[in-house]
């Protein structure tokens, strides 16, 4: 009697697991496959697993059917397909390994770059890195580069004029023309063999 109400337990469970299943596939079985998979996935992989999900259910109801009405599943084909799709979700979880891998390791990559670049040139960037050279800090080209390099035309012209008229004129002066004159004098008087000095001889004209 013990056994007989177990089983009947068992049975009730078992229906109550049915019907709630009913209830979850009934969305996947009244839709067309394609539409799921627009519906519910974004990109190749999440379709991919989407597939396999897909009849890894529907290859697990039929096992399950096949063992409750006393079938030899370990001889039935089906083994062959729970087989295969298990072999698909592997080398889908061995794809997605191996992108997570490539994308942690570009990461790193760039981590290390950035790195790299706050340690050589100095960075506040994150708090970190050494501290920024004054060269860099400043622009390469500042208005100090051009102070006193360009001279304007006007300030050129000026400065000309400037000169010009500190240089000393070039026209004797009246009080030096008339020493020229004594000069010139002094050296026509010569004198005499009394001593005396003799005045120049005007040749007079001749009529």
């Amino acid at each position: 009697m013990e056994n007989i109400a177990n089983v009947k337990l068992f049975i009730e469970s078992l229906d109550g697991s049915i019907d709630q299943l009913k209830n979850e596939l009934n969305p996947l079985l009244n839709r067309p496959l394609d539409e799921l998979i627009g519906v519910n996935t974004h990109n190749n992989i999440e379709a991919i697993s989407f597939y396999n999900n897909y009849l890894y259910t529907l290859i697990s109801v039929i096992f399950s059917y096949l063992k409750v009405i006393g079938i030899k599943v370990e001889e039935h084909p089906i083994m062959k397909e729970l087989t295969r799709i298990k072999s698909y979700m592997k080398r889908l979880k061995d794809l997605e390994t191996k992108l997570k891998n490539a994308e942690s390791k570009d990461e790193k990559n760039a981590e290390r770059a950035r790195q790299y670049i706050v340690n050589t040139l100095g960075s506040n960037v994150n708090g970190g890195g050494a501290a920024q050279p004054e060269s860099l800090s400043k622009p390469a080209i500042s208005k100090d580069n051009f102070k006193g390099k360009h001279t304007k035309f006007e300030d050129k012209k000026q400065t000309s004029d400037d000169e010009e008229q500190s240089k000393p004129s070039k026209k004797p002066s009246q009080a030096e023309a008339n020493l020229k004159k004594k000069q010139k004098k002094s050296r026509n008087i010569k004198p005499s063999s009394s001593g005396r000095i003799s005045k120049p001889k005007h040749k007079k004209a001749s009529k």
